[in-house]
């Protein structure tokens, strides 16, 4: 049994410090200094970041990072800009550019920085939770196993590797701590991950080496937790299905993953990840998924020849044989349609995705049985996006009982049942902190080139089933049947979030209809049962509606269109949206 008393809490003596170092550079262990488990490539250089500071993220200002360094008032007003900061993120350029390079100033910059933080935070205590949340404290293991072996392996001071190595130590002690570790989120991953790699490269010390194989008995766990028998990750974001599964799979070619059926599922999860690619090459934005170009080069090939094919616009791996994909367990279905043979018709597709599933509340936003739509090589039906994250609200605020975990208005936006295509009841938002009820997802078929997609979806005292039948380059019809379980009138409202660069043509009682961009073909968004159209708005600041977030930072117009039917018990929906002319 290891406990937290096992890891040392003084610095170790130069004695030790040496036979460590000895030990990594005999070859006896993996070589875990490859940078692999840094996630995508960072936008800024080495030398920019080195020489004008960090930026994470377009909408983020510039952090100056030279020495000394005030640890405590850096990227304080943002939880995610915070957990990035002290997760080492900001390393990955200089890493990288030694690991290529061998230039040390790369290495030497690195080091400095972490004894800086370690200096700080290893020892001394400290008001800024995020330090040592299990996000952070997962991924900055990873970074700090990089860093001590490619230190003793370059030359760098024994004095530096012993503040390292304490360092290490006292992440030791953290990971074995009942808070770090959540088996019911990705944060159970990036705990289970960090510390199988920094024990795995520190194991010549024993709680090292149990460190390690505790950590692979979580990964194992998390790995069954987090991803579903279909291979779709539990979280409803395709974002995390990506990050997830490539940590995986590195974990998996390690040797740490060995169940048959866990690697199975893997190779779902490969073939499922291709489904989330929308034809301009970028995921679909459901839950809590930024912009991320999936053709830009950066991502590593995938277990799938379907994906990799979509991941490199046709210029390897293969073309995907059917133009549906049903998940059963995750609650997802897809068309893309036709499949893309070569490199120059990816854009061409008919796209839908469709989520169905309800799984917990990490990462899920108010938004069942919600879809999205891409045509004529643009995207016509668009979600809310993420935006980022933020600071957290008070662990008293009544908007907690709504779902809310972040402060941020316009990330409570993107989050609401309002910015997303479903439906709502009494103007509330769907229930998060519901009884997870799993798959959602109908039949889903293919008749006479008719793509019939079905979904269902229980809310406290009311039920909402969707079908969904889509024309590729003709259009999609929209039947949502709501009614009340519990005998009281509602107010049901379906809603619809459109491209914003569409040019509204006429707004009618029962009809809306747009003209598509650099084109004469035009989008009608038609009722057919009666209800009230709520009339369609493009950025509306109060309230919010008719928004998205591009990337996270960012807003962008979108339109908003609402069907109403007010005090029923029962009201079946039917709504066309038409593309029309040539």
């Amino acid at each position: 049994m290891l406990y937290p008393a096992d890891f040392p809490s003084d610095l170790p003596s130069a004695g030790e410090i040496q036979a460590l170092s000895d030990w990594l550079k005999s070859g006896q262990r993996s070589d875990l200094s490859g940078g692999a488990w840094f996630d995508a490539p960072a936008t800024d250089s080495a030398e920019e970041v080195m020489g004008h500071g960090w930026k994470a993220g377009s909408e983020r200002e510039r952090i100056s990072l030279s020495l000394p360094i005030a640890w405590d008032g850096l990227c304080v007003p943002d939880r995610s800009w915070g957990s990035q900061l002290h997760s080492w993120k900001f390393m990955d350029g200089p890493l990288r550019e030694f690991i290529h390079t061998r230039d040390t100033r790369y290495l030497e910059w690195c080091v400095a920085r972490a004894v800086s933080w370690s200096a700080r935070y290893t020892d001394l205590p400290t008001d800024t939770d995020i330090v040592w949340y299990n996000m952070a404290l997962g991924q900055r293991a990873l970074r700090l196993a990089t860093l001590i072996y490619l230190a003793a392996n370059h030359g760098t001071s024994t004095a530096h590797l012993a503040v390292l190595v304490n360092a290490a130590n006292r992440h030791g002690r953290e990971f074995l701590l009942d808070k770090s570790f959540n088996p019911r989120t990705n944060h159970g991953y990036f705990v289970a991950i960090g510390q199988t790699v920094l024990g795995t490269a520190l194991e010549s010390m024993p709680a090292m080496r149990e460190l390690a194989e505790k950590g692979r008995e979580r990964l194992a766990l998390m790995a069954r937790a987090q991803f579903l028998a279909d291979g779709g990750h539990s979280e409803h974001s395709p974002e995390y299905h990506r990050m997830l599964m490539r940590s995986f799979d590195l974990a998996a070619g390690y040797g740490w993953i060995d169940d048959p059926e866990l690697t199975d599922r893997l190779r779902k999860a490969a073939d499922l990840l291709g489904w989330m690619i929308q034809p301009n090459g970028c995921l679909v934005p459901l839950g809590d998924t930024p912009f991320v170009d999936m053709t830009d080069g950066s991502h590593p090939s995938t277990a799938s020849p379907a994906t990799n094919f979509l991941m490199t616009t046709g210029k390897s791996g293969e073309p995907g044989t059917h133009p549906l994909g049903v998940f059963p367990d995750s609650g997802y279905a897809f068309v893309r349609s036709p499949q893309p043979q070569d490199e120059a018709d990816h854009a061409r597709s008919s796209y839908m995705a469709f989520s169905a599933g309800f799984h917990g509340r990490a990462h899920k936003h108010a938004d069942d049985l919600n879809f999205t739509w891409y045509d004529m090589g643009m995207e016509l039906l668009v979600d809310g996006g993420r935006y980022g994250y933020g600071p957290l609200l008070p662990l008293d605020s009544p908007q907690r009982a709504d779902g809310f975990y972040y402060a941020d208005t316009f990330r409570q936006y993107v989050e609401s049942t309002v910015a997303h295509n479903t439906v709502s009841a009494d103007g509330r938002n769907h229930d998060r902190r519901r009884v997870p009820t799993g798959s959602g997802l109908g039949t889903c078929e293919e008749v006479d080139g008719v793509f019939i997609l079905r979904g269902s979806a229980r809310h406290d005292g009311w039920v909402h089933h969707r079908t969904i039948r889509l024309s590729p380059g003709l259009g999609v019809t929209v039947t949502d049947d709501v009614q009340s379980t519990d005998a009281r009138k509602r107010d049901f409202r379906v809603w619809f979030n459109l491209n914003g660069t569409l040019h509204m043509d006429d707004c009618g009682e029962r009809a809306v209809r747009w003209t598509l961009p650099k084109s004469t073909r035009t989008l009608e968004v038609r009722e057919h049962t009666q209800a009230t159209l709520v009339p369609p708005v493009r950025g509306s600041e109060d309230p919010l509606r008719g928004w998205r977030s591009p990337s996270d930072g960012r807003r962008e117009e979108a339109w908003s269109l609402g069907l109403a039917v007010e005090q029923t018990r029962h009201h079946v929906f039917r709504t066309t949206l038409s593309l029309q002319g040539r």
